[in-house]
Protein backbone atom coordinates (compact mmCIF):
# COMPACT_ATOMS: atom_id res chain seq x y z
CA UNK A 1 0.00 0.00 0.00
CA UNK A 2 1.29 3.44 -0.91
CA UNK A 3 0.59 6.14 1.61
CA UNK A 4 -1.04 9.15 -0.02
CA UNK A 5 0.21 12.43 1.40
CA UNK A 6 -0.66 16.06 0.89
CA UNK A 7 1.07 19.31 1.86
CA UNK A 8 -0.62 21.77 4.19
CA UNK A 9 -1.20 24.30 1.37
CA UNK A 10 -2.69 21.65 -0.92
CA UNK A 11 -4.90 20.41 1.92
CA UNK A 12 -6.06 23.93 2.71
CA UNK A 13 -7.12 24.44 -0.91
CA UNK A 14 -9.11 21.18 -0.77
CA UNK A 15 -10.66 21.57 2.71
CA UNK A 16 -14.20 21.77 1.36
CA UNK A 17 -13.75 18.32 -0.20
CA UNK A 18 -12.13 16.67 2.81
CA UNK A 19 -13.30 15.42 6.18
CA UNK A 20 -10.54 16.46 8.59
CA UNK A 21 -9.81 13.85 11.26
CA UNK A 22 -7.32 14.80 13.97
CA UNK A 23 -5.77 11.76 15.66
CA UNK A 24 -4.00 13.59 18.50
CA UNK A 25 -5.13 13.42 22.10
CA UNK A 26 -7.59 15.98 23.50
CA UNK A 27 -4.90 18.04 25.26
CA UNK A 28 -3.00 18.37 21.96
CA UNK A 29 -6.13 19.17 19.96
CA UNK A 30 -6.92 21.99 22.41
CA UNK A 31 -3.22 22.79 22.85
CA UNK A 32 -0.67 25.29 21.53
CA UNK A 33 -0.71 24.22 17.87
CA UNK A 34 -4.48 24.59 17.70
CA UNK A 35 -6.44 22.54 15.21
CA UNK A 36 -7.95 22.84 11.76
CA UNK A 37 -11.37 24.51 12.02
CA UNK A 38 -14.09 21.87 11.76
CA UNK A 39 -11.74 18.95 12.45
CA UNK A 40 -13.16 15.87 14.10
CA UNK A 41 -11.12 14.64 17.08
CA UNK A 42 -10.59 10.89 16.96
CA UNK A 43 -7.45 9.95 18.94
CA UNK A 44 -5.33 7.23 17.35
CA UNK A 45 -5.74 4.77 20.26
CA UNK A 46 -9.53 4.97 19.76
CA UNK A 47 -9.53 4.91 15.96
CA UNK A 48 -10.38 1.26 15.37
CA UNK A 49 -13.14 1.21 17.99
CA UNK A 50 -14.71 4.43 16.64
CA UNK A 51 -14.20 3.89 12.92
CA UNK A 52 -17.98 3.70 12.46
CA UNK A 53 -18.18 7.44 13.26
CA UNK A 54 -16.29 8.33 10.07
CA UNK A 55 -18.29 9.33 7.02
CA UNK A 56 -18.21 7.01 4.03
CA UNK A 57 -17.62 8.21 0.49
CA UNK A 58 -15.73 11.36 1.43
CA UNK A 59 -11.93 11.59 1.44
CA UNK A 60 -10.41 11.83 4.91
CA UNK A 61 -7.52 14.15 5.77
CA UNK A 62 -5.66 12.64 8.73
CA UNK A 63 -3.84 15.13 10.97
CA UNK A 64 -1.54 14.90 13.99
CA UNK A 65 1.31 16.95 15.46
CA UNK A 66 4.07 16.00 12.98
CA UNK A 67 2.53 13.60 10.46
CA UNK A 68 3.77 10.36 12.03
CA UNK A 69 0.64 9.24 13.92
CA UNK A 70 -1.63 10.38 11.10
CA UNK A 71 0.42 8.22 8.68
CA UNK A 72 -0.17 5.25 10.99
CA UNK A 73 -3.87 6.15 11.09
CA UNK A 74 -4.01 6.15 7.28
CA UNK A 75 -2.48 2.67 7.23
CA UNK A 76 -4.84 1.46 9.92
CA UNK A 77 -7.89 2.79 8.06
CA UNK A 78 -6.71 1.21 4.80
CA UNK A 79 -6.37 -2.15 6.60
CA UNK A 80 -9.95 -1.71 7.85
CA UNK A 81 -11.18 -0.91 4.33
CA UNK A 82 -12.00 2.71 5.20
CA UNK A 83 -10.96 5.57 2.98
CA UNK A 84 -9.64 7.09 0.95
CA UNK A 85 -7.42 8.63 3.63
CA UNK A 86 -4.70 11.19 3.00
CA UNK A 87 -1.90 12.08 5.43
CA UNK A 88 -1.08 15.73 6.17
CA UNK A 89 2.69 15.95 5.66
CA UNK A 90 4.33 17.54 8.70
CA UNK A 91 1.06 17.66 10.65
CA UNK A 92 -0.01 20.73 12.60
CA UNK A 93 3.60 21.86 12.94
CA UNK A 94 3.83 22.26 9.15
CA UNK A 95 0.29 23.70 8.98
CA UNK A 96 1.27 26.43 11.46
CA UNK A 97 4.61 27.08 9.72
CA UNK A 98 2.68 27.56 6.48
CA UNK A 99 0.67 30.31 8.19
CA UNK A 100 -2.66 28.58 7.59
CA UNK A 101 -5.65 29.33 9.83
CA UNK A 102 -6.12 27.34 13.02
CA UNK A 103 -8.67 27.22 15.78
CA UNK A 104 -6.33 28.51 18.51
CA UNK A 105 -5.81 27.30 22.03
CA UNK A 106 -8.22 29.02 24.42
CA UNK A 107 -7.04 28.72 28.02
CA UNK A 108 -9.77 29.98 30.35
CA UNK A 109 -7.55 30.42 33.42
CA UNK A 110 -3.92 30.59 34.51
CA UNK A 111 -4.32 27.13 36.01
CA UNK A 112 -5.59 25.71 32.70
CA UNK A 113 -2.77 27.40 30.81
CA UNK A 114 -0.17 25.97 33.22
CA UNK A 115 -1.75 22.51 32.86
CA UNK A 116 -1.51 22.83 29.07
CA UNK A 117 2.14 23.89 29.26
CA UNK A 118 2.91 20.92 31.53
CA UNK A 119 1.08 18.46 29.27
CA UNK A 120 2.99 19.78 26.24
CA UNK A 121 6.38 19.60 28.00
CA UNK A 122 5.60 16.06 29.17
CA UNK A 123 4.76 15.04 25.62
CA UNK A 124 7.75 16.62 23.87
CA UNK A 125 10.19 15.43 26.53
CA UNK A 126 8.61 11.96 26.91
CA UNK A 127 8.26 12.45 30.65
CA UNK A 128 5.45 11.95 33.11
CA UNK A 129 3.38 15.10 33.59
CA UNK A 130 3.44 14.83 37.41
CA UNK A 131 7.23 14.89 37.36
CA UNK A 132 7.26 17.87 34.96
CA UNK A 133 4.83 19.74 37.24
CA UNK A 134 6.86 19.03 40.37
CA UNK A 135 10.14 20.09 38.75
CA UNK A 136 8.64 23.26 37.31
CA UNK A 137 7.01 24.37 40.56
CA UNK A 138 10.11 23.44 42.56
CA UNK A 139 12.23 25.47 40.13
CA UNK A 140 9.98 28.50 40.61
CA UNK A 141 10.23 28.22 44.37
CA UNK A 142 13.97 27.63 44.45
CA UNK A 143 15.22 29.94 41.68
CA UNK A 144 12.66 32.71 41.69
CA UNK A 145 12.18 33.37 45.38
CA UNK A 146 8.97 31.43 45.93
CA UNK A 147 7.00 32.83 43.00
CA UNK A 148 3.48 31.40 42.95
CA UNK A 149 3.07 29.38 39.73
CA UNK A 150 -0.61 30.35 39.48
CA UNK A 151 0.00 34.06 38.96
CA UNK A 152 0.70 35.79 35.64
CA UNK A 153 4.30 36.33 36.76
CA UNK A 154 4.58 32.68 37.80
CA UNK A 155 3.32 31.36 34.47
CA UNK A 156 5.58 33.80 32.60
CA UNK A 157 8.60 32.56 34.59
CA UNK A 158 7.53 28.96 34.05
CA UNK A 159 7.60 29.59 30.29
CA UNK A 160 11.12 31.00 30.59
CA UNK A 161 12.21 27.89 32.52
CA UNK A 162 10.56 25.60 29.98
CA UNK A 163 12.21 27.35 27.04
CA UNK A 164 15.63 27.26 28.70
CA UNK A 165 15.36 23.58 29.64
CA UNK A 166 14.14 22.50 26.21
CA UNK A 167 16.81 24.50 24.38
CA UNK A 168 19.46 22.75 26.49
CA UNK A 169 18.09 19.31 25.67
CA UNK A 170 16.56 18.19 22.39
CA UNK A 171 14.64 21.19 21.09
CA UNK A 172 11.20 20.07 19.82
CA UNK A 173 10.30 21.23 16.30
CA UNK A 174 7.27 23.13 17.58
CA UNK A 175 9.07 24.99 20.39
CA UNK A 176 8.75 28.48 18.88
CA UNK A 177 5.14 27.92 17.74
CA UNK A 178 4.08 26.54 21.12
CA UNK A 179 5.84 29.21 23.19
CA UNK A 180 4.24 31.93 21.04
CA UNK A 181 0.83 30.34 21.57
CA UNK A 182 1.38 30.13 25.33
CA UNK A 183 2.48 33.78 25.41
CA UNK A 184 -0.64 34.87 23.46
CA UNK A 185 -2.85 32.99 25.90
CA UNK A 186 -1.05 34.51 28.88
CA UNK A 187 -1.49 38.01 27.42
CA UNK A 188 -5.30 37.66 27.34
CA UNK A 189 -5.73 36.11 30.77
Amino acid sequence: MTLEEISPRQAFLRLSDLEVVDVRREHEFQGPLGHVEGARLLPLPELEARVGELPRGRPLLLVCRSGVRSARACEQLAALGVGPAVNLVGGMIAWNHAGLPVKPMEARSLSELLDTVIAWVAQVSSRESGLVRAELIDGLRRNDHAVDALTRAGVALALVHVESALRQSSTPPDLELSLASFQRSLAVL
